[in-house]
């Protein structure tokens, strides 16, 4: 059986992909993990000004007034937003030919992130809730007495389990540079991944307890370690793959060959296996769907408080 944890991450993702104005009382609503037990959003939730990126915190009382677990949550790609925020999510998604040295760990390590995870993180570096950004909140509040002993959890779906392993580090040092120790434990859903065999070394050595939860059947978790399994993976169930998703596979695997390019996977595996869906009519909506957070949950036996999986609009101010 999923501990019951993961399960209320997973749920606290969902979250993520709510409006923002709703967050609060829908994170106040969560179903208690232990008797007795409540939530409560203490920070943000924090949007940026183009909609591309957003994050919160959530803290889980087991007792009143001493949190168990303090969670960081990101939220992942939605193109449910102003259409330019959906373009800068894309680049963050998508600029991953020229890795760069990673800040956040030694550079004897030879550890390096893809461009667009970068730029993410330093947006939400830069997201402010009250004035306050997340560094300086997270220092403030484990640093008060009676949350010394609480975990730090960061989370993330898609985009934000991939903004997760990079984000958890930075808080490491940060925090820890403040005198914060609090354990700190990443825990990623259907994430991409951020940076290079190096990278992936060192993140899984400095959180040995993190989790990485990936669908067999989903595309995303396979971007950028094993492309090649993108062009087969609906094959065997009578879906095949569009000409113009082998070519972009062919395409983004011959550029990375090219310019030498390799990624890695962080975090301990939990990988869970995905069940053909042939109601969808499409290879894209079997890919949506396989994607999508409700069938994590169902994977994972757990109870969604997210809608299913219909396909979002866009979002203009235009």
């Amino acid at each position: 059986m999923t501990d019951p944890y993961v399960i209320s991450y997973l749920q606290l993702c969902q979250l993520s992909y709510q409006p923002p104005k709703i967050i609060r009382r829908a994170v106040a609503a969560l179903p208690p993990v232990t008797p007795g037990g409540s939530w409560k959003c203490v920070w943000g939730p924090a949007q940026s000004s183009d909609q591309s990126n957003l994050a919160y915190v959530a803290a889980y009382y087991e007792t009143p007034d001493v949190p168990a677990f303090v969670a960081t949550v990101i939220r992942g790609t939605d193109v449910a937003v102003d259409a330019w925020g959906v373009v800068v999510q894309m680049w963050e998604d998508l600029d991953v030919l020229d890795p760069v040295p990673f800040p956040w760990m030694p550079a004897s390590s030879g550890a390096l992130v893809a461009p667009g995870t970068l730029d993410g993180l330093g947006v939400i570096q830069q997201l402010t809730d009250g004035g306050q950004r997340l560094l300086p909140f997270l220092t403030e509040f484990l640093g008060e007495p009676q949350n010394r002993q609480a975990r730090l959890v960061v989370t993330g779906h898609s985009l934000g389990g991939c903004l997760t392993t990079v984000v958890a580090p930075w808080l490491q040092v940060s925090l820890s540079g403040q005198g914060i120790d609090n354990a700190i434990v990443p825990v990623t859903f259907a994430g991409p991944t951020a940076g290079n065999p190096a990278f992936a070394a060192g993140y899984s050595s400095s959180f040995t307890s993190s989790l990485r939860y990936f669908n067999s059947l989903d595309i995303v978790p396979l971007a950028w370690e094993s492309l090649e399994t993108i062009k087969a993976i609906y094959g065997a169930d009578g879906l095949p793959t569009p000409e113009l998703v082998d070519f972009a596979v062919d395409a983004a695997m011959d550029m990375m060959q090219l310019s030498g390019i390799t990624y890695a996977q962080p975090g301990q595996d939990r990988e869970l296996t995905g069940q053909f869906a042939p109601s969808p009519p499409t290879w894209y909506d079997e890919a949506y769907k396989q994607h999508h957070t409700t069938t994590y949950m169902t994977l994972l036996g757990g109870t969604s408080v997210a809608a299913e999986w219909p396909r979002p609009r866009i979002r203009s101010r235009v």
